[in-house]
């Protein structure tokens, strides 16, 4: 009647598409059993969520109930996530002190994008520091509007599922990662996340989050810029920009060069596009901490699958750019269903991290 509680859904619902992986809690470990990738949303309302949803768990009837899913840090104000130093706690401090500092830091700071009464507030120890010679903590904050929690754990309800987990898509997809041991403790790892509507960038020290930052530049900045551009329908930019080489490597004396081109050139390239957005973060933080040396970036997002983008990146941000992959490192079900995943496995990088923490529940 509930569903086995080996048995976990992850659903990861994008600005863009929704993402789904089933996973089996096996004796040695999680065991991936099936997954689904929905067609491109009409919109991101919760009339084209549901059905784009109901449609997918229909198609590919899995068994699995409870479920754990995300909710989207966003520029439209329904979420955010920040880093925040809080001057005088140490790690030993009560939840409850905790989280009526970070409050209170993020009432007084205006970190809030909406009315503070509307804000379901959680945080996340990152660890102990000084800053300015005064110590602290430094804390993973996040705010979600309380209506969109209850409308999501409502949609999962009207479909026959259980909500264990609600959480932002990007400690969901830094959870898996950890879970697979990308992130070495001597390095300094960047996560890359390109989705549809924003690209996010952490900064991994010490298996700790040392950064974290948003910007507003991501694919459907792209596929606007196609649209307009060729003068094309939004579908047939959509698929352009998956089909075609968009960025090219140019050879002469002096080595090879890697560039965008024609029409997405000034999306990526020009002062506010997607490649100087991130060089700049990078810098920040390599000028910011002591020391500081990135080592490698780990790519993730439905972005990411461009073709020839993560050369790009690696080219011209002078650091290694891996797509992540991780069907080989884990437990495959025998008569697992993976036609979705293959070939798209950094598209399902939250799912996976969502799957895996609705067992911890």
């Amino acid at each position: 009647m509930f569903g086995s509680r080996r048995l976990s859904l992850g659903i990861d619902i994008g600005f863009h598409s929704i993402k789904v992986v089933e996973v089996e809690n096996g004796v040695k470990g999680p065991i991936i059993r099936s997954a689904a990738l929905s067609e491109t949303l009409a919109d991101s309302s919760p009339e084209s969520v549901n059905k784009a949803l109901s449609d997918l768990l229909e198609r590919k009837d899995f068994r699995a109930k409870r479920t754990a899913t995300t909710i989207q840090v966003s520029y439209e104000g329904s979420a955010t996530a920040r880093r925040i130093f809080i001057e005088n706690l140490t790690a030993d401090v009560k939840n409850e002190e905790l989280k009526e500092r970070v409050q209170w830091e993020a009432i007084t700071r205006d970190y809030i994008p909406f009315p503070a009464e509307e804000a379901h507030i959680d945080c996340h120890i990152i660890g102990e520091a000084t800053q300015e010679n005064v110590s602290g903590l430094w804390v993973f904050f996040i705010a979600v509007r309380k209506n969109i929690l209850k409308e999501r754990a409502q949609l999962l309800k009207s479909l026959g599922l259980i909500p264990t987990v609600i959480e932002i898509d990007i400690t969901a997809s830094l959870g898996f990662l950890d879970y697979m041991g990308m992130f070495p403790a001597e390095e300094d790892i960047v996560l890359l996340d390109i989705g549809a509507s924003k690209t996010s960038i952490c900064v991994i020290n010490r298996r700790q989050l040392a950064f974290y930052r948003e910007i507003p530049v991501a694919g459907n900045h792209i596929t606007s810029q196609i649209e307009r551009r060729l003068r094309i329908k939004r579908e047939e930019a959509e698929s352009f920009k998956f089909t075609e080489d968009l960025f090219e490597k140019i050879s002469d004396s002096m080595g090879d060069i890697w560039r965008a081109v024609s029409p997405i050139e000034s999306v990526i390239e020009e002062r506010q596009g997607l490649y100087p957005l991130i060089l700049e973060c990078f810098r920040y933080y390599e000028g910011d901490v002591a020391n500081a040396k990135l080592t490698k970036v780990l790519f993730i997002g439905g972005t990411s699958l461009l073709n020839n983008l993560d050369n790009f990146l690696s080219h011209r941000l002078a650091i290694p750019v891996e797509h992540v992959t991780f069907l080989d490192r884990m437990s495959i079900a025998d008569d697992a269903d993976l036609s979705e995943i293959e070939g798209k496995e950094p598209v399902f990088v939250t799912a996976m991290g969502l799957a895996l923490r609705s067992f911890r529940t």
